[in-house]
């Protein structure tokens, strides 16, 4: 009697793994990833079709800016019963569709974002997928441009690489507008931490020069121009742990 319970577990053990070890590779061969998307308020299972690459001259380019624009997702139970997948099962979102989607250790919000780093139709508010990299009263999030569509004697390749690297956008409290942390002025805007506005106007946010020193004029310009990013990521973080 115990051998046949024995027998059974083990049939039952190797039928599971089986079916986990089709569904592998059935990810695989469809190039997708586990996911969920957040519409309405609820949370749905399901894979996206993985398209976060471009090829140019037989090379490969990350492409995190085509994340940002819309997804494509099929639901858990359309993809894992269905024999054969074809592109119709797939619906694609925008940011206008979804709250939110996530997959891996990513998590993407639908927020409306002015891109104002360069004279373009990105300065035009518009909702967009930003992947959010950490919460807070200021929350952080990684913005990717896009590269031109079309150039006129000109590579795109320095543009792909530009692209692929994230600006990093702020925005405080849960409704408040997005903008470049390169922009935050950090007397005016956290003027609410007086913890934060002393440590700025006696030039404790710094890149250069020892913890300890006097700081010089010219140090705190140079750690106010030349490391603007770092110095106000600073006091974001002693603004969301001492402030919040």
């Amino acid at each position: 009697m115990k051998n046949k319970f024995f027998n059974v577990l083990s049939l039952l053990l190797i039928i599971s793994l089986s079916g986990y070890s089709q569904l592998e590779e059935k990810i695989k061969n469809e190039n997708v990833v586990a996911g969920t998307i957040t519409k309405e308020g609820k949370e749905i299972q399901g894979y996206f079709k993985k398209t976060g690459i471009v090829y140019l001259n037989d090379k490969i380019f990350l492409a995190p800016w085509k994340f940002q624009s819309t997804v494509e997702f099929i639901e858990k139970d359309v993809f894992e019963n269905t024999e054969k997948i074809k592109n119709k099962l797939f619906k694609e979102y925008s940011a206008k569709e979804l709250e939110s989607y996530k997959y891996e250790t990513l998590y993407y919000e639908s927020v409306k974002y002015a891109d104002m780093s360069a004279v373009g139709l990105g300065m035009i508010p518009k909702k967009m997928f930003m992947r959010k990299i950490k919460d807070g009263k200021i929350t952080l999030f990684h913005f990717f441009s896009s590269p031109p569509e079309v150039l006129i004697n000109e590579s795109i390749e320095p543009y792909y690489i530009e692209s692929g690297t994230p600006q990093l956008v702020y925005r405080k409290d849960l409704n408040g507008k997005l903008k470049l942390v390169n922009n935050l002025d950090i007397e005016k805007e956290l003027a609410d931490c007086p913890y934060v506005t002393e440590k700025q106007k006696n030039g404790e946010y710094k890149t250069i020069g020892k913890d300890g020193e006097s700081k010089s004029d010219f140090q705190k310009i140079v750690n106010n121009t030349l490391f603007k990013e770092q110095v106000r990521s600073m006091a974001i973080e002693d603004y969301n742990s001492k402030c919040n």
